[in-house]
């Protein structure tokens, strides 16, 4: 059965101190062997949810954002780049990300420049990659995105581990 992530404040607080064995159990394994249990459950998941159905992504995070898609979201606003840019994103010291959030351009739990939205959105939940175990992006979208947190949940299971409080 999958999760929604719907009502689960007090369960992901429970999995959040669950994951930091987690973490330490998975140490012991080759990112080849982690990367692959997180690329067989992604292909499986991503098909069983519909991201429309929830769009936490859109409505929780802020996307990083390049020079070239500043651009393309500055016209999709009706905007100058220079004007979107001192409205909508922020600069960290290494990065850009738009800093709406909801994204602007969610509507109706739908992205409404779906074929131009930026890369970082485009690739989302970014579980194709690799040395996935030591990405923190990998552990912060758990809590995020019902696709991270069933796939964790599975390659738990499949790799038969226990939480022993």
């Amino acid at each position: 059965m999958l999760a929604l992530l719907e009502d689960m404040a007090s369960v992901l607080a429970t999995k959040n101190i669950e994951n930091i064995f987690f973490k330490k159990f998975i140490r012991t394994k080759p990112s080849s062997e982690i990367d692959a249990l997180i690329h067989k459950h992604n292909q499986i998941i991503s098909k069983q949810i519909d991201c429309t159905a929830c769009a936490n992504c859109c409505k929780k995070l802020e996307p990083g954002v390049d020079d070239a898609e500043i651009v393309q979201l500055a016209k999709h606003a009706n905007s100058s780049p220079e004007v979107f840019k001192n409205n909508f994103i922020l600069f960290d010291g290494v990065s850009c990300f738009l800093k709406t959030k909801p994204c602007m351009f969610l509507k109706e739990n739908k992205c409404s420049i779906y074929s131009n939205r930026p890369t970082a959105c485009a690739d989302y939940p970014h579980l194709n990659g690799i040395n996935l175990k030591y990405k923190s992006s990998l552990w912060n979208n758990y809590s995020v995105c019902p696709i991270v947190f069933n796939v964790i949940e599975n390659v738990k299971e499949e790799l038969g581990f226990v939480y022993a409080k």
